[in-house]
């Protein structure tokens, strides 16, 4: 069954737009802030329980599908939906984040308004990259991830959290940096940055060893992989509890997910179409 309004939008900017609230109200209303906080990730998580009961699990296509104009220029598209892989990672999502805003109910001594604020945004960033249906919105949501993170990590971090920021955010921005090439190539072949476009995009074996190549690097830094993996001890030592619950519980299964979503069936390692590049 589909629902006839924007289920994953709400999902995605909910939490946002009271992450924002929060920014504005500030250290003044502090308790109405922590309760503000605490109802909106609450919120959020009563509408991803919806999006599961909803959900047909019989059916491999994109459900709750949402298509709006975005970057006409480049002919790419604010375009979400969920199949069997997002779903549930959405739902996680949303159950993980109150538990963090409870764990730092009393903790956060330090400009607690933005501390909340930080997970609300990061929770409907997060959301969005695990619904993006076009590439650049799935690009753009992935970078903007490391805004939030690097401010948890730098400002209520340990001792070291200045280098553990740093560390975390060189090693995925850069790893992104290639994926981010991968993908205007395949712009440039196909015309289309559509993720379903993509994986349909007739390639030689050649072109798909270069951009499996570009993926792996981008989506072995977030898993992380061996050797890749070294920004991972200094960011969970330094990050504060909640940083490193959601970097356990959510952002290291971002690899996986990109590699499910864009490394296998856009390189499935067998040519494609009539490419003889």
């Amino acid at each position: 069954m589909q629902l006839d309004w924007p289920i994953l939008s709400v999902l995605v900017w909910l939490p946002i737009a009271a992450g924002v609230l929060l920014l504005l109200v500030g250290e003044r209303g502090l308790a109405v802030g922590r309760w503000l906080a605490l109802a909106a990730s609450l919120a959020t998580f009563a509408i991803s329980v919806l999006l599961w009961r909803e959900f047909d699990p019989s059916t491999a296509s994109m459900q709750f599908f949402e298509q709006q104009p975005w970057i006409g220029a480049f002919n790419a598209w604010y375009s979400l939906g969920v199949d069997g892989i997002s779903m549930p990672l959405i739902v996680l999502t949303t159950f993980i984040t109150p538990l963090v805003v409870i764990a730092g109910w009393t903790v956060i001594e330090r400009r607690p308004a933005q501390y909340f604020a930080a997970f609300l945004i990061l929770e409907g960033l997060m959301i969005g990259v695990f619904a993006a249906l076009d590439a650049m919105l799935f690009y753009v949501l992935w970078e903007a991830m490391l805004i939030p993170m690097f401010v948890i990590i730098g400002v209520w971090g340990g001792t070291r959290r200045v280098y553990a920021t740093v560390k975390f955010f060189l090693y995925t921005f850069l790893g992104s940096v290639l994926m981010l090439v991968a993908l205007i190539y395949m712009y440039l072949e196909g015309g289309s940055y559509s993720i379903a476009d993509l994986q349909a995009l007739p390639l030689s074996m050649r072109e798909q060893v270069l951009i499996f190549s570009a993926f792996l690097v981008a989506f072995a830094v977030k898993v992380p992989m061996w050797p890749v993996h070294t920004w991972l001890p200094d960011a969970h030592v330094e990050a504060p509890t909640g940083g490193s619950v959601i970097l356990a519980a959510i952002m290291l299964k971002m690899g996986g997910y990109g590699f499910l979503r864009f490394s296998l069936p856009m390189t499935p390692g067998r040519q494609r179409g009539n490419s003889t590049g």
